[in-house]
């Protein structure tokens, strides 16, 4: 009994906030206050999203004198404020019966971002998880016939439900990544060992196609299996193979870890810097190449640097801007 009140606990506040969101936003304290409690477990945030997609179609239903047709005439008059707040327990009542009619609603469903140094791990509504790395912004656009998110920046992590009647599509930039029931990776700015920038698909398990939405690109494939990245950058596009051991190296920014197991010293550079205020510099070209292995906490760029420093006796100095590793005969006092 208890857990059946707990979650009509959490869906009365998803659909109370997603009123107060559609009387006219929010004051920064209140929005403040929506961030904390969205942040504050997956299924706020599940809630949420789906309290908004009820909303909107209950108003426009209820503005219309009508009954819930998912066809309905996308601009109508707005209630009256009393009105719209006597209807938010009527809202998430509908939540708790999850009436397939109510879910017509395709249009924007919420943005979702997570700040410096935080990694998001979030509990879609139709069972798919989505990871969102440090600084990285998604909006969920969910309807009856697609699954579609939009990485807005940075890099996210999708563990798809299978629906093959309801394809899950990730547009970024200029591209889109289309899967039926598979685990794969999005990352607009995607950094190799030669700190070439672009956006790189990853697939971990199952088959997604690939499309650049500006044209047909020849040298795009349509399809990437498991454990293969596509690259896209101003220097061309390529597919390459990874194993396996590397492609969970890669993902362990996921549990907040960072393992490095021969990656050039100015990419490891590169990637801790991702998730800190301060940054680390690799100033010596020579030493930028060099292969480093290590493994640590995400946002820790000191405990970085300084077994950086220790592993290539490199001189280590702290500066305003971030930690600056050099070559020791490079350093002013030589």
């Amino acid at each position: 009994m208890a857990s059946f009140a707990a979650k009509d606990d959490i869906e009365s506040r998803a659909a109370a906030w997603a009123v107060r969101v559609s009387e006219g936003g929010l004051s920064a304290a209140e929005q403040q206050q929506l961030d904390e409690w969205l942040a504050s477990s997956p299924r706020h945030l599940g809630a949420y999203l789906q309290a908004q997609a009820t909303w909107l179609d209950v108003d426009r239903v209820l503005s219309l004198g009508g009954t819930l047709q998912p066809d309905a005439a996308q601009s109508v008059p707005v209630a009256p404020p009393r009105r719209r707040w006597r209807l938010a327990a009527m809202a998430a009542s509908l939540l708790v019966t999850g009436s397939a009619a109510l879910y017509a609603y395709d249009h924007l469903a919420g943005r979702v971002a997570a700040d410096l140094g935080e990694v998001r791990r979030i509990g879609l509504e139709d069972g798919s998880t989505l990871f969102l790395n440090s600084t990285a912004a998604v909006q969920v656009r969910f309807s009856r016939q697609e699954r579609r998110i939009i990485l807005r920046r940075g890099e996210a992590s999708f563990q798809v439900a299978h629906n093959a009647a309801r394809p899950f599509v990730v547009e970024a930039g200029e591209m889109t990544v289309t899967a039926v029931g598979t685990e794969f990776t999005v990352d607009l700015d995607h950094h190799g060992d030669g700190l070439e920038k672009g956006l790189a698909v990853t697939v971990s398990n199952g088959i997604v196609r690939v499309a650049d939405t500006r044209a047909d690109n020849p040298q795009l494939p349509r399809m990437l299996a498991r454990d293969e990245r596509l690259v896209s950058a101003d220097t061309g596009t390529w597919r390459v193979n990874l194993p396996p051991a590397e492609i969970d190296r890669q993902l362990a920014w996921r549990s907040g870890m960072l393992v490095f197991k021969g990656q050039q010293l100015g990419a490891a550079a590169a990637e801790v810097s991702r998730y800190a205020r301060l940054p680390v510099f690799v100033d010596d070209p020579s030493l930028a190449r060099a292969q480093f292995i290590g493994t640590f906490r995400m946002g820790n760029t000191e405990a970085f640097a300084k077994t950086a420093a220790a592993a290539f006796n490199a001189q280590l100095t702290r500066r305003e801007d971030g930690f600056h590793l050099d070559r020791p005969e490079n350093s002013p006092s030589h």
